[in-house]
């Protein structure tokens, strides 16, 4: 396939106008003035603006199937029978039909990083998925990209209802410092049992895995950078409720952010998003992932919503189209495949009338997963 004439976003702070040349679901080659192979399929992508396709960075997408599908509402990627749970691996909840037919396609969104919920001190491992298909384990692009962990009320409110701890901040942060601490010490004794627990998270301690951490307020991430200290861990804080622009701290150490949307207007906590103190940090050099709230339907569009609100405030889109497509590419350790239009990697583009995040009139034309149509103009939407 060859789209040709297209001005290209590249997702890495670089706007041109080139052809692309995509093989085997990759993009082989970007240049000016490409010549047809013989039997290659052209687009004509003349007036059309060419974007990465937009990546979810923490999402539940694919866990949860719609209210007419398949386990609705099974929330699989919640354990709550033990708040510590680091053994547990996101993968084996996800199923790819309860991903597919919510068309996330049809907002920009090839790439979603899914993760356990927030309510278990440390949830389990994350992985990364495309947003169409069937089989989980094909969808799969990466597992085991990040540990997740929170330290937010959601912990309290889940265990408190049935009077088990965690109960309080204490307990939380205290478990989140002693089973960092049980971790480091821990070594396979020979005829004992392996401790599955203390094995998940040993590779955190050794930074062998990425540790991402949900947070309520900005005190929660002073607490959970303390605990860090002596494992020289820098984690990724989750959510940047409280996080303004005198919060240097996070440049300084270089504390990546993923920002997650306030759309969800009944959560207390999120209205406390400033995104123009983010913004300032930006611009200092902090990175910013965006990120939407959950996997109801209506908020298929929060990463591009929270990527229109920035671009309104930072007015400039080399810095605001990273935060959607590259920047979590790489904090999802999937950088070398997607969340950019670079020769070698896969095929995720999209292609659209005007550019997403100068117009909320903005039109999806084509969809492009690894290469594969998964949306086009005129198909029909669902809301699930």
């Amino acid at each position: 396939m060859l789209i040709r004439n297209g001005r290209i976003h590249d997702g890495k702070g670089k706007i041109f106008s080139a052809d692309i040349r995509i093989k085997d679901g990759k993009i082989e080659k970007i240049a000016e003035k490409l010549k047809q192979n013989k039997n290659e399929e052209v687009i004509d992508a003349k007036g059309l603006e060419v974007f990465p396709g937009f990546i979810q960075t923490l999402s539940s997408w694919g866990i949860n199937g719609s209210m007419t599908e398949i386990r609705p509402s099974s929330q699989d990627n919640d354990e709550l029978s033990d708040p510590i749970t680091p053994q547990l691996d996101v993968k084996y909840a996800f199923n790819g039909r309860a991903a597919t037919v919510q068309q996330l396609g049809a907002f920009g969104l090839t790439t979603i990083g899914v993760t356990p919920t927030d309510n278990n001190l440390f949830g389990g491992t994350m992985a990364v998925f495309e947003v169409d298909g069937l089989n989980p384990f094909e969808m799969c692009l990466k597992d085991q990209v990040g540990m997740k962990a929170s330290v937010r009320n959601s912990l309290k409110n889940a265990y408190g209802r049935r009077n088990v701890a965690p109960l309080s901040k204490m307990w939380i942060f205290e478990q989140f410092a002693e089973q960092l601490r049980k971790a480091s010490e821990y070594k396979v004794e020979k005829g004992k049992d392996r401790d599955m627990k203390m094995e998940a998270l040993q590779k955190v301690v050794k930074k062998k895995l990425p540790l991402f951490v949900s947070v309520d307020t900005k005190q929660d991430a002073l607490h959970v950078l303390e605990i860090l200290k002596p494992y020289k861990i820098k984690p990724v804080i989750c959510n940047g409720f409280e996080i303004g622009k005198d919060d240097t701290w996070l440049v300084d150490k270089k504390i990546p952010l993923v920002v997650r949307s306030n759309s969800m207007t009944a959560d207390k906590t999120a209205m406390k998003l400033d995104l123009k103190g983010i913004a300032a940090l930006a611009e200092k050099g902090l990175t910013v992932a965006l990120s939407g709230v959950d996997s109801s339907w209506q908020i298929r569009e929060d990463v591009l919503w929270l990527g229109i609100c920035m671009m309104r405030i930072m007015k400039d889109e080399t810095k605001v189209l990273p935060m959607m497509t590259s920047n979590p590419a790489k904090l999802l350790s999937v950088d070398d495949l997607t969340g950019s239009i670079e020769e070698g990697k896969r095929a995720d583009i999209v292609l659209w009338d005007q550019n997403p995040l100068e117009s909320y009139q903005a039109k999806i034309m084509k969809t492009f997963m690894g290469g594969k149509v998964i949306y086009k103009e005129g198909d029909e939407l669902r809301c699930m």
